[in-house]
């Protein structure tokens, strides 16, 4: 992903971290396709562990899209910004809670069944994990949001150790709230 020059990023930038964050709604899809597919029993115990997911990814992805769409326009027309904050914390958090839930959902599926079971979305799941990890790069390049209202800090941490883009932003930010 392209850095920012000093002077702003291109319209074509935005396209591109746009496609970034709409890619959850392929995920999404991905996550549809499990409850159809032949390697599952039971596509209506399949659909009780995914859609809950599905439905989450699929709101704060409209949010986050919205927002992000605002962040681009008062980039482009160097107007104020109509990005919310709150709203882009909200759904992001939206979307973490929705990825512990859907694992507790499949851990509590392998203690019925007595053994530790793996279900056929786990991969789109991880998937899932590594791209909100970029949205959530995307909008720390252009708003200052609080990463630990959003993940929790076991999961920040970790994000920190497998990017370092994350801290360089975060003390950018700092910085940039310092000098205010």
């Amino acid at each position: 992903m392209a850095r920012t020059s000093k002077k702003g990023a291109s319209m074509e930038e935005f396209e591109v971290k746009y496609q970034e964050i709409t890619k959850l709604y392929d995920f999404a899809e991905e996550l549809v396709a499990t409850v159809e597919s032949g390697f599952v029993k039971d596509p209506n115990a399949q659909l009780e562990i995914v859609e809950p997911l599905i439905n989450d990814l699929s709101d704060a992805t409209d949010v986050l899209a919205e927002e992000f769409l605002f962040i681009a326009e008062s980039k482009k027309y160097k107007t104020a910004g109509k990005a919310s904050k709150s709203h882009i914390e909200g759904s992001l958090r939206k979307i973490f809670a929705a990825l512990s839930d859907y694992q507790a959902r499949v851990r509590d599926t392998g203690k019925k069944a007595h053994g530790a079971i793996a279900n056929i979305a786990d991969v789109i799941v991880k998937k899932i994990q590594q791209q909100v990890e970029q949205v959530v790069i995307i909008f720390l390049e252009f708003i200052n949001i609080s990463l630990l209202n959003i993940m929790g800090k076991p999961a920040l941490e970790a994000l920190k150790a497998r990017d370092p883009r994350v801290v360089a932003l975060m003390m950018h930010q700092q910085a940039m709230q310092q000098q205010q």
